[in-house]
């Protein structure tokens, strides 16, 4: 059966709030981005009754998303169904994005990966062993990433025939870091040969649509009779006397509730590095200034009363990838506007794409290729892995621009706090204030104009053939604004050092947030450093693990 047939058979409607149920549940997951799917999926399979909660509305037209150009019309495809179409988050945002961030996270089904590029490979040893605790190493993580690609393999070829389109821009990078003797690798047969490398990309595609957690993870999930979420509902905060949490206060369609665990249940927020921390200061959980904050606002007559309020480092660690853009032009790169294609797309690789899941929209925008990778030891003897992505955009028709990240082994760390109309802020830059983070910048823009350099017919867009490279980093400000890479992470830190009694870690080592009986966090928030790059398989990966540990938990007993 054709896919778009099999979609139209199959499709799943997300059920809106209900809070005039008087249901209890085993677990709540509030968030469904990678971390909440994984979770619930994960929940319900051991047989507890499980709730996952959705903050925005449906997204993929296989639970009932309805965001779409006209020539989608007839299908139950949507604009996050289509590769092709993920750059138009960058066009219309509306009814998608989180609205009460300072930055861009998707506040829809799906979260990140139903907006996102799809970019998809498994994690390097050294992101679980430079910074993870004791617990969450390499060697602990190994049958969590396993499973997790075992599930979802991803693939470097999501086109349905086979092809990959509109190579030239792959060809013209990737053939000058071969020349410089760089090696191509597997990205996911061969993870850790992660230094002067480079890789066809891989994502996390399905049948040559977005598919992955939301047709994997979900799918499963949503067969089970104990199982249910709902979109449309946001979490306000967590309902708890003292440590023992009873619930969660839900809003939806102008009015809220609490929807009640039962006696030995659990909440699990999976709301991301920004939606976590909020809801932990609602429910008078963070530092007594991010609590007076929210006590000031709207909400502080219904907040918990001050003695009941627990002293963690919550919005502390915040980090992102350092995102360094270079551009560079050559004759032999194509480009292809992606965003016309939204409204405008061409006849012939519209009928490609509808009748097979073949051609250029069945490739993520704006048509990546290759990732590349080095690592940058510093003086302080610190291993900082540079991940890097090039992709056919940029200021003239021939461009590529070529982002670098910052991830693994990078000490930079900022603040995220919140208002009092309880918006998130970031008030602490993360980017480049530390020396040596910016020093491995640095050499990495060196080392990849020293690699492509011999490559005949390439014109350095930026920097430009005088500028130095520190003054090129130099000249970018480091900030939100200028070094963003939308991969947040830190904000609920994860480690042995109680915050409660001087350290640094808001949930201990099975992710239960401390003072807490029943409270757990899993998602990007809890990471205690940066992976080296797209972060969605090492959540993936980090949920897995944490079902297990939390599993294996002992019930905190009825109230």
């Amino acid at each position: 059966m054709h896919l778009l047939q099999h979609w139209a058979v199959t499709a799943l409607v997300a059920a809106s709030c209900s809070l005039s149920s008087r249901d209890t549940w085993d677990y709540i997951v509030v968030g469904s981005g990678p971390g909440g799917l994984a979770m619930a999926d994960r929940l319900s399979e051991a047989g507890h009754k499980v709730l996952l909660l959705e903050k925005g509305p449906p997204s993929s037209g296989r639970w009932g998303g309805t965001m779409k150009p006209q020539w989608l019309q007839n299908t139950n495809l949507t604009r996050f169904d289509v590769p092709g179409l993920c750059n138009q988050i960058w066009a219309d945002r509306n009814g998608i994005a989180c609205t009460d961030y300072d930055q861009l996270a998707g506040c829809i089904l799906g979260g990140g990966v139903a907006i996102n590029s799809a970019l998809y490979w498994k994690p390097h040893p050294d992101d679980w062993n430079l910074s993870f605790p004791a617990g969450w190493k390499d060697a602990d993580m190994k049958a969590a990433v396993d499973k997790v690609f075992t599930r979802l393999p991803g693939t470097t070829t999501p086109s349905q025939d086979g092809k990959i389109y509109l190579p030239q821009g792959f060809n013209t990078i990737g053939g000058g870091l071969k020349a410089a003797g760089w090696a191509e690798i597997d990205a996911n047969k061969e993870n850790g040969l992660r230094n002067r490398t480079y890789a066809k990309t891989a994502y996390y595609y399905i049948g040559g649509e977005r598919g992955g957690p939301m047709a994997t993870y979900l799918v499963t999930a949503n067969a089970r009779k104990n199982f249910a979420f709902w979109t449309n509902a946001g979490v306000k905060r967590v309902v708890r006397t003292g440590g023992k949490v009873t619930g969660v206060e839900v809003e939806c369609g102008g009015s809220s509730g609490v929807v009640s665990l039962t006696g030995t249940g659990r909440v699990i927020l999976s709301a991301g590095t920004f939606g976590s921390a909020k809801i932990l200061w609602r429910s008078g959980i963070g530092t007594k200034d991010m609590l007076d904050v929210v006590k000031s606002s709207g909400d502080g007559s219904s907040m918990i009363s001050s003695d009941q309020w627990i002293n963690l480092p919550v919005g502390h660690n915040l980090y992102d990838h350092v995102g360094t853009d270079l551009e560079i032009a050559h004759p032999n790169v194509v480009g292809y506007d992606f965003y016309a294609a939204y409204n405008r797309p061409n006849q012939g690789d519209m009928n490609s794409y509808l009748n097979g899941r073949s051609g250029i929209l069945a490739q993520s925008a704006p048509n990546f290729g290759p990732m590349f990778w080095e690592i940058i030891k510093g003086s302080d003897g610190i291993n900082r892995h540079l991940h890097w992505q090039a992709r056919v955009e940029g200021s003239r028709a021939t461009s590529m621009t070529v982002t670098q990240y910052l991830g693994t082994g990078s000490v930079s760390r900022g603040r995220l706090t919140i208002n009092n109309q309880l918006r998130t802020i970031v008030s602490q830059s993360p980017y480049l204030n530390n020396a040596q983070d910016k020093a491995a910048v640095v050499a990495g823009v060196q080392s990849l104009r020293d690699a492509l350099g011999k490559v005949s017919g390439i014109t350095w867009v930026r920097p430009t053939s005088s500028q130095t490279s520190e003054a090129f980093v130099n000249s970018i400000p480091a900030n939100a604004g200028s070094r963003n890479s939308n991969h947040w992470i830190g904000t609920v830190k994860m480690g042995a050092d109680d915050g409660r009694s001087g350290g640094t870690s808001v949930v201990d080592l099975n992710t239960k947030v401390y003072g807490t009986d029943n409270l757990f966090v899993v998602d990007a928030s809890i990471f205690p450093g940066h992976v080296t790059s797209n972060p969605t398989a090492a959540i993936l990966s980090v949920a897995e693990h944490a079902a297990v540990k939390i599993l294996a938990l002992p019930a905190a007993g009825a109230a």
